[in-house]
């Protein structure tokens, strides 16, 4: 019986993969990873409390959620998107949760798209609900464009500049002309994102005091393969439970190790990519006389690798 959890200890028939041996966690970062940390009511409704800052009556009573949830539309063609966590509480609140890894360039669009699918697939789920079934003709025809409330929290293991270095952000609709006239209220609150930034979360154990920064923590130090300290939330140590290696099977881990390597493979794509992309800039600079400083100051080139570069061309 392992001293960390009730449970007995799977039989294993495989060696752990190489790349999760030492560790203590697998990382919950990754899809597989992540779909266990949060396999469980219990752990969304916390951790959603939290970010969402629900108190109270306010907090989730109920939650039913999907991982990998696929919804297809036309616009105008066939477009499939795959939401991590698609998820509704008992109230009508619809959830998209997203891990993202790798940052690229139209992230914020991809942001906005998942968010215009996620609307329209919440319209059909209100209105294939037995609540709104039940309602009078003319009511349905009242409600026609009401739409539920809807939350996309993308969770990002990279910094945006409109972070402005704090680890969470919110974005909602609001008024110019309001804003000029200092009045800084969301016109249409059902309609929000949530934004973290796990790398500007940068928080001690010590520091560590909301239930939102015990999740934050977690997600962002389990797949560094040590122990991690114990914050006095049994929801937070048992979704620490479903991802400790010695609780896993050989499949679970097998399909981890497939998610880290396709993961290698593109960050190694976008690494190249930036690389390729920073060598044509130097290109220009070199072919627009900009001087050795310059360009290793803008570039991020040390002047010996300048140097090559002019060599060469």
């Amino acid at each position: 019986m392992n001293k960390h959890n009730k449970r007995p200890c799977p039989v294993r028939k495989q060696p752990i993969p190489e790349k999760l041996v030492g560790k203590v966690f697998i990382d919950p970062k990754y899809d597989t990873g992540f779909q266990e940390f949060f396999n469980s009511e219990d752990a969304l409704k916390d951790f959603l409390d939290g970010l969402l800052d629900l108190h109270g009556d306010d907090k989730i009573k109920s939650l039913e959620y999907a991982f990998n949830y696929a919804t297809r539309f036309r616009v105008p063609q066939s477009r499939k998107i795959i939401m991590d966590i698609f998820a509704t509480t008992g109230s009508g609140r619809m959830l998209d949760i997203e891990m993202q890894r790798a940052e690229h360039g139209f992230f914020i669009d991809r942001t906005v798209l998942y968010k215009a699918f996620m609307i329209i697939k919440s319209k059909q789920k209100m209105e294939e609900s037995k609540e709104f079934l039940a309602l009078s003709k003319d009511e349905k025809e009242y409600r026609r464009y009401e739409l539920p409330e809807t939350i996309s929290i993308w969770i990002c293991d990279f910094d945006m500049p409109e972070f402005c270095k704090d680890y969470i952000d919110e974005w909602s609709i609001y008024s110019r002309n309001s804003l000029r006239n200092g009045i800084r209220e969301n016109i249409f609150p059902k309609n929000k994102y949530i934004m973290v930034s796990l790398p500007n979360f940068n928080k001690t154990p010590q520091e560590v005091k909301s239930p939102t920064d015990v999740w934050l923590y977690l997600l962002k130090h389990a797949g560094t393969g040590e122990e991690l300290p114990n914050f006095g939330s049994s929801i937070a140590d048992e979704a620490l439970e479903r991802i400790r290696i010695d609780n896993l099977d050989d499949a679970t881990l097998q399909t981890l190790e497939k998610d880290m390597i396709a993961q290698e493979e593109i960050d190694c794509r976008l690494a190249g990519a930036r690389i390729e992309t920073r060598l044509e800039m130097v290109d220009a600079m070199l072919a627009r006389n900009y001087s050795d400083d310059e360009i290793s100051l803008i570039s991020g080139l040390s002047k010996e690798e300048i140097a090559k570069r002019r060599t060469a061309r």
